[in-house]
């Protein structure tokens, strides 16, 4: 569930961070961040992902947000290779650079409902939607663990809360867009045990 769409834009960040970079430089930030290009999608890329960040975060160059976003991205690195405990220290590094960041927690929540730890999770999308209360991807996000919980009414009140919110980017196109699918899907399973 994670959301690379938001890691190629703070790739902007780490870029106005750094000191000027040689062709290395480039080159790994273009693999840290997948930039244009379906990186994410290539399990073959992921270690050289995670990689390219390491490199960028060892030369010591790059601090405050830039960092943070680094740190970002390779904690979706490794939580794409599974390794979640890895992938969480990084998103813990990246909340204590910038703890006012959503996307962090948000990521952070994502591997907590990976590894079955929805009360963790739920209040990282909980932290998320309080920075940015507008962030509909938390609340899409909160829906799924309270179906998961069984929780259908709770479930449903945060897919019309994220649908309700404006549209301000591609993340919340994404989680309104899902949070109708399962309110639909939802409804369709309804009518179906209604009709037992």
């Amino acid at each position: 569930m994670c959301r690379p769409v938001l890691i190629a834009t703070l790739a902007l960040v780490a870029i106005t961070a750094a000191a000027p970079r040689s062709f290395a430089q480039d080159a790994d930030r273009v693999s840290c961040f997948s930039l244009g290009n379906e990186n994410y999608k290539d399990k073959d890329k992921f270690q050289a992902g995670e990689d390219a960040c390491s490199r960028m975060i060892a030369t010591g160059k790059i601090a405050g947000k830039g960092l943070a976003a680094i740190h970002r991205a390779r904690g979706s690195w490794r939580q794409k290779k599974g390794e979640l405990d890895a992938s969480l220290a990084d998103y813990a590094v990246a909340i204590k650079i910038e703890p006012k960041n959503v996307e962090s927690y948000d990521y952070r929540a994502d591997v907590y409902q990976q590894k079955g730890d929805l009360d963790r999770a739920l209040a990282d999308y909980d932290r998320a939607s309080k920075i940015d209360p507008t962030y509909a991807a938390a609340h899409y996000s909160r829906g799924l663990i309270f179906e998961k919980k069984k929780d259908l009414d709770k479930a449903r009140t945060e897919y019309k809360f994220a649908i309700g919110l404006p549209t301000k980017d591609r993340i919340a196109q994404w989680a309104q867009d899902n949070a109708r699918a399962r309110l639909k899907a939802l409804d369709e399973e309804g009518k179906d045990e209604s009709k037992k």
